[in-house]
């Protein structure tokens, strides 16, 4: 399978032959981000490694207060992306609608692969399984492909004794309320998965707080899902973004799901929306996404 060709950017150069056509990429890799920086060169690495012969594209929306945004376009423009578009969705502090869970919406909204791989920016989600998901999505017949800490061969080492604590009791809480729902997931507080962008009815989706996969099982009848057992890594920089507020969250969001409570849609108003930024390879167009 052929890869994507990185293109040289130019400015006010004059007439040029138009640009060789590019593939539609197969897979998008996206990535929320929030103060990441460290962590970035280290990730566009490993996914361009990890994705190699597939054509993919890397989708990055950014709710940073530092400097990751400066960083992703500079890592991504010196290293070409390796063999991947890159592109870059920054969400000022008026657009963050719906926190982490409403960043992937925005990278849902913004992709063009059939398959979408969401994963964390801070490494404990190995990019090197992203082609497993995907194999098994394939194989299986699946809409959903998990990447589960509890299923087959996988282990939670990165989270330490309290946080595995809590992640247990916030799937157990999950599982005891959609039983059906949740049939056959072991893993649904996963931030790692694999998803068929066409099984998704984009609009249904309320994001809030982090738990997004627990959001797509519950607001989607008949996802078929599969699982893939990995490791959960030690964070490779930085801090997590876990705090007690993201909890009392996580409480509200189960609250609505369980009572079906649907909160109006986000407002796509200039404040709330954001424009997608292709970095590799240039491309004519900007689009604006919202949440």
């Amino acid at each position: 399978m052929s890869n994507y060709t990185t293109f040289t950017m130019r400015e006010n150069a004059g007439p040029a032959f138009p640009p060789t056509p590019q593939p539609v990429p197969k897979l998008a890799v996206l990535v929320p981000t929030r103060n990441e920086a460290a962590n970035i060169e280290e990730l566009l690495r490993r996914i361009s490694a990890a994705v190699t012969g597939i054509p993919t594209e890397i989708v990055f929306v950014d709710d940073s207060d530092d400097d990751t945004p400066a960083v992703i376009r500079s890592a991504a423009r010196r290293r070409g992306g390796g063999a991947c578009q890159v592109s870059l969705i920054h969400r000022r502090s008026g657009q963050r609608t719906g926190g982490l869970s409403g960043a992937v919406v925005n990278g849902l909204r913004a992709a063009n692969a059939p398959w979408v791989c969401v994963l964390d920016a801070d490494l404990q989600h190995p990019p090197e399984v992203i082609p497993r998901l995907l194999a098994a999505a394939e194989r299986d017949g699946a809409d959903l492909a998990v990447a589960s800490r509890y299923c087959g061969t996988g282990r939670r080492d990165g989270l330490g004794p309290a946080r595995a604590l809590i992640s247990t009791a916030c799937g157990s809480v999950a599982r005891l309320l959609f039983p059906l729902r949740l049939r056959g997931v072991t893993d649904p507080m996963s931030g790692f998965f694999l998803v068929r962008r066409s099984a998704l009815l984009l609009d249904e989706l309320r994001p809030r707080g982090f738990k997004i996969l627990l959001e797509l099982l519950v607001r989607h009848d008949g996802l078929r899902a599969t699982e893939v057992g990995y490791t959960f890594a030690d964070r490779h920089a930085g801090e997590s973004k876990g705090t007690l507020r993201e909890g009392l969250t996580y409480l509200g969001s189960l609250a609505d799901l369980r009572l079906g409570r649907r909160a109006p849609p986000p407002s796509l108003t200039t404040a709330g929306a954001a424009e997608v930024e292709p970095l590799v390879p240039m491309a004519r167009d900007t689009r604006t996404v919202g949440a």
